[in-house]
């Protein structure tokens, strides 16, 4: 008999590794579940079909009779330890002898393989059965293509069960994969006479993770993360667990005049055992050939293959000159130091770099990325933006991969030129020469979480600054951020207050801990931290961020727009997430006009997190103009036909 059916597919996460691990608990889990799925079957007219394993099939009459029962076993289930996935689809079916078949079957089976735990993923037909219906909220996943169906198929999203299930099990998740090999090289000692000579060993360590990192079979440890140990007295098994490695490669460098002497020698963790050990005698002008041979020996004495493409990558000298080379160094310590005269004195050494060189991608990337540095650190404006994307452009002429070149693009496109679609891409190329460009991965979850809402596309980016840059107090701000853009603004406290003790004078991170904390209620202890940052930076964007904040809960319209100089409107008005900011606070006050001017300039220069603007409550007061109206009109649109 041929009907048409709600097919729903439900699926136990993580069964099969509690099968393994504790074999009468997971049968007890199967009887829960079963008992669980049968009543609620029974409450919504229901056919129970079969159990697949630890997964069930069963069918309904109607769309609204099929996600009601995956609500309410969503919602028993979110109560307990046990965590499901659950498909949904409208579709026709065969009955024959108990048991059902058809296309619709088989896509309301993938569906429910491409679920999240906790979620109930449904098809564009149920979507449309369903998105009149009072109390229903879903999210749209995207347009996938389906093992074994031969056109694709609209996906939306009904998170349910736990809050924030998924982001919530990346917080404490363990992201490592037991079977990659995986390596901190540690700062290089400096043994030279002259303690200056410490950017050598410094760019010396930084050349050999950046070799190592070519690697795709080997998870290799970010600077950021490796420099924590400089100058450590902690033992090699304690250095490895802090970062979750099981090799470490230790050295020393000393350089005397034109002489120069290496060391270096590859630890197991586990054992404390040296599996190999070199010392490496030269002039200055061997320095190349050491790098590349204390990476290839790594990589040989961990046993791994090297593609062709990936000892292509470790034998590239980008500079192959060792007087401009030390000029390169020398600026990437300066750079590193985030102030105007170090920055001045980073341009000085490029320069030289490049008199003595001449044209050169990697000397003009870094250039690129010191006249960025200039606008961040609010040094210099447009000025420095223009001298910023003239020499990226440079760097990508004579070298179409240079992931620096690439980041500062995209950096230029998505910040000055509001176009968010050009910097996610740009971003994206420069992941796929450098798969470890921590700053790029910062970026992409910063973009998919705050200004496209996208949070299922941020998590794979935040995980794997966790796995490479796991020290780095920033994984607190990326993983807060998750839990602000899903609505959980308590859960976002804890890790912004785990950040700000970290860095409690990063004026970034204090009103960004401050803004979590007025969501979450905390008001007086919001305006305390305003407070602090206004008295000791007074003219920083993010202190009158704060002040308006502050203001704006008050209900104190003169103040706020006191601080709203022109300086300050022009910074912020190229910045799209910046202008959502303003547009909010000005919302705050019951300046409805204004408030919309900066919030149509934020969706104009890039902002459709449509999720965001459906839930902030600071924005009640403008829900109702027509302006609002229309405007989240295009960004559903936008963000449902958005892909990061």
């Amino acid at each position: 008999m041929r009907k048409l059916a709600a097919i729903m597919f439900t699926d136990i996460v993580g069964y099969s590794a509690l099968m393994s691990k504790d074999e009468s608990l997971a049968l007890q889990v199967l009887d829960k579940n079963r008992e669980i799925q049968m009543a609620a079957l029974r409450q919504f007219n229901g056919e129970f079909i079969k159990e697949i394993g630890d997964g069930t099939l069963s069918i309904f009459q109607s769309s609204w009779d099929a996600v009601s029962c995956a609500l309410e076993i969503q919602k028993i289930t979110g109560k307990s330890s046990m965590t499901l996935r659950i498909g949904i689809h409208m579709g026709d079916v065969v009955i024959s002898e108990n048991d059902v078949f058809g296309e619709g079957v088989n896509i309301a089976s993938r569906i429910e393989s491409l679920g999240k735990p906790g979620c109930i993923f449904v098809s564009e037909r149920v979507y449309e059965d369903m998105k009149n219906k009072k109390g229903f909220k879903a999210e749209y996943v995207g347009e996938k293509s389906l093992k074994n169906i031969n056109h694709t198929v609209r996906i939306y999203s009904i998170t349910t069960g736990k809050p924030g299930t998924e982001i919530a099990e990346l917080i404490v998740s363990d992201l490592t994969d037991k079977k990659e090999k995986s390596i901190v090289v540690l700062p290089f000692d400096n043994l030279s006479p002259d303690p200056d000579q410490e950017y050598f060993s410094d760019g010396l360590t930084e050349e050999v993770i950046s070799d190592l990192s070519n690697v795709r079979s080997l998870r290799v440890i970010s600077r950021s993360s490796a420099m924590t140990f400089k100058g450590t007295k902690k033992k090699i098994p304690e250095i490895a667990r802090e970062v979750n490695v099981q090799y470490v490669l230790e050295g020393s460098v000393r350089k005397a005049g034109n002489s120069l002497r290496i060391t270096a020698q590859l630890i197991d963790a586990a054992s404390d055992a040296h599996l190999w050990a070199e010392k490496y005698s030269g002039t200055l002008d061997d320095v190349f050939d050491v790098q590349e041979k204390v990476s290839r020996s790594i990589v040989a004495a961990l046993k791994l293959k090297l593609t062709p493409e990936e000892s292509q990558k470790i034998a590239e000298r980008p500079i192959d000159n060792v007087a401009a080379y030390q000029c390169y160094l020398k600026a990437n310590a300066e750079i590193w130091r985030f102030n105007k005269s170090s920055l001045d004195s980073a341009l000085d050494h490029l320069q030289k770099g490049l008199d003595i060189l001449g044209d050169n991608a990697l000397l003009y990337s870094a250039m690129a990325f010191v006249y960025w540095q200039y606008v961040n650190i609010g040094a210099g404006q447009e000025a420095y933006i223009a001298e910023a994307e003239k020499h990226a452009q440079k760097a990508l002429a004579l070298d179409p991969e240079s992931p620096q070149a690439h980041f500062i693009i995209g950096m230029i496109n998505g910040w000055v030129y509001g176009n968010v679609r050009a910097h996610i891409r740009q971003l994206k190329m420069a992941l796929a020469v450098n798969p470890n460009y921590v700053d790029a991965l910062i970026l992409l979850a910063g973009l998919s979480t705050m200004s496209v809402g996208k949070l299922a596309a941020a998590i794979p980016f935040v995980q794997r600054v966790r796995q490479i840059d796991p020290l780095d107090p920033w994984n607190y701000w990326l993983q807060g951020r998750l839990f602000f853009f899903d609505g959980q603004y308590k859960l976002a406290v804890e890790q912004f207050r785990q950040h700000y003790q970290f860095d409690p004078e990063n004026l970034v991170v204090r009103f960004f801990y401050a803004w979590t904390l007025a969501y979450a209620g905390q008001i007086d202890e919001a305006f305390s931290i305003i407070d602090h940052s206004a008295q000791a930076a007074p003219n920083s964007v993010f202190t009158k961020f704060g002040l308006l904040l502050k203001y704006g809960l008050l209900k104190n319209r003169e103040e706020a727009f006191g601080e709203m100089t022109p300086d300050f409107e022009r910074t912020c008005r190229r910045d799209h997430q910046w202008s959502y900011i303003v547009a909010t606070l000005l919302a705050l006050i019951d300046a409805r006009r204004e408030s919309l001017d900066w919030l149509e300039n934020a969706v104009e220069r890039g902002f459709i997190n449509y999720p965001e603007l459906e839930r902030n409550p600071y924005l009640d007061n403008i829900r109702e103009e027509e302006r609002f109206k229309k405007l989240i009109e295009r960004v559903k649109y936008e963000w449902e036909h958005f892909e990061v």
